[in-house]
């Protein structure tokens, strides 16, 4: 395992150990977190981290909240068990973690709140970005295929009143996304939103992202002279 350092200015910093199968954190497990710690305030509850990679969501929300959280976790990576156990134990935090295909693993379990983290990047973008080194991403032409498949089965495990938050990123289809969010829960509001630069290893792919925003499957603007996407995370209930 290596280190990996989590910083930012309003949450602070974190030291975590992730492996060659982990997905590294990216900039919206930042703002999954922010929107998080809105839902949960200083509610109990229980909380299912779904792609939960080294269990960085769940364990910061849980060090930064008051609120009395059960906590599980799980991810489709082998080694997934390891990697949170370890940081779980570093951070004095006690996390439920499981090898899970999405809800596999959680048959029988409901949650007071569910984060979805699964992959939601077109996979065709998956394979030109910077975020997917050693990860497979099938998350289909739109990156749309997981993320909705979270939120069609996601009120099975939901508890009355539960909620589910999910990030869109600009290069998933949102338009899909929002859909079916809103043909399954009576609610889908808009927590955060925050832009940010087109890395630029994919700039070089310019053909590539333009052709998939003529047809509806990514988004993302020009400022500046420069590519700039976005990602914004919602509350389903």
């Amino acid at each position: 395992m290596t280190n990996f350092n989590f910083s930012d200015k309003d949450l602070g910093s974190f030291k975590f150990k992730i492996d060659n199968s982990t997905f590294v954190p990216t900039h919206t497990s930042n703002l999954i977190i922010k929107s998080a710690l809105k839902i949960i305030k200083n509610e109990d509850m229980s909380i299912l981290d779904l792609g939960c990679g080294c269990g960085v969501v769940a364990i910061i929300i849980s060090k930064l909240t008051k609120a009395n959280l059960n906590l599980f976790a799980s991810d489709i990576s082998d080694t997934v068990e390891g990697v949170v156990n370890e940081n779980s134990l570093t951070h004095g935090i006690s996390i439920n973690v499981r090898k899970s295909d999405i809800f596999n693993a959680w048959s029988g379990h409901k949650f007071d709140l569910i984060i979805n983290d699964i992959s939601g990047v077109a996979s065709e973008i998956a394979k030109i970005s910077p975020w997917f080194k050693n990860i497979s991403c099938e998350a289909g032409k739109g990156g749309d295929l997981l993320v909705n498949k979270v939120i069609s089965e996601s009120a099975e495990y939901l508890n009355d009143n539960g909620k589910l938050i999910f990030p869109i990123i600009s290069f998933s289809n949102k338009e899909s996304i929002l859909n079916k969010a809103r043909s399954r829960f009576n609610n889908v509001e808009l927590i955060m939103k925050q832009d940010w630069p087109v890395p630029n290893e994919m700039l070089e792919s310019k053909i590539l992202l333009e052709e998939l925003k003529k047809d509806g499957y990514i988004d993302y603007k020009f400022s500046f002279g420069k590519l700039i996407g976005y990602t914004e995370v919602y509350c389903a209930y």
